[in-house]
């Protein structure tokens, strides 16, 4: 009798090698990828960071806002950066350039929104903004490229990277669908998965792979205002993890 062939047990990395190839992040989905995939992706009990991820990767985006809604401030810079990476597949441009732009000051050690009046995080916070063991620099640095002494990442300057995959989406969508060009395209898509490979890296690396039974202890909520604004903007019931 030949040996029965078993499929690999589901985990991050039987989830994100599957979906990361074949995502398409540069036009914006009307339903999941791959519906059944929601409840497995959510039975691993990752770190939230990593489940938000992975619904991103499998076109589940209520899936990801709900989860994403509650890390809204430093020191949750991950949760902060998917939710620009969600808003801008949403095509819900200005917002993903608002929490861009957040991330950006928190990872310079910044109140979001308050870096002109010099406001600084607190010491712990900014320490909880910092990536894991043996991993240096910043989120951002981490993600788009650090600067070098020319302040320059692969020809652009970082204040730029990081938004600029915002605004080429933007224009590419913009287009009438016979002026979007294939290789346009399959170039925003390749950037698009490298983004979400090097945001799962560092997460991976800071909170790990493995499950957590308890969530509640990587949830930050903003300030009045970010809570607002995130009321309006996200839909999805309770999880039956701990919130």
């Amino acid at each position: 009798m030949p040996p029965k062939h078993t499929s690999p047990p589901p985990s991050l990395h039987t989830f994100s090698s599957s979906l990361l190839p074949s995502t398409t992040l540069s036009h914006p989905p009307s339903h999941p990828t791959s519906a059944p995939l929601t409840p497995l992706i959510s039975a691993l009990l990752l770190h939230p960071t990593l489940e938000a991820a992975l619904h991103i990767l499998n076109a589940d985006l209520p899936s990801a806002h709900f989860l994403l809604r509650h890390m809204q401030a430093p020191p949750a810079v991950e949760g902060m950066l998917l939710h620009a990476i969600l808003h801008r597949v949403e095509g819900d441009f200005g917002n993903a350039r608002a929490w861009a732009g957040d991330v950006r000051d928190a990872c310079e050690g910044f109140v979001p929104k308050r870096r002109e009046r010099g406001e600084r995080l607190g010491m712990e916070v900014g320490r909880g903004c910092r990536g894991g063991d043996g991993v240096g620099g910043t989120l951002v640095e981490f993600v788009y490229g650090s600067v070098d002494a020319g302040g320059d990442v692969n020809g652009e300057t970082e204040q730029d990277e990081g938004m600029a995959l915002i605004s080429d989406v933007e224009v590419f969508r913009g287009k009438k669908k016979l002026d979007q060009g294939v290789d346009e395209e399959r170039q925003l898509e390749g950037r698009a998965r490298r983004e979400l490979e090097r945001v799962m890296e560092w997460c991976v690396a800071k909170f790990g792979d493995g499950r957590w039974e308890d969530a509640r202890s990587a949830w930050v909520r903003g300030g009045e205002e970010v809570r607002r604004i995130g009321e309006g903007m996200v839909s999805g019931g309770k999880g039956w993890r701990e919130f």
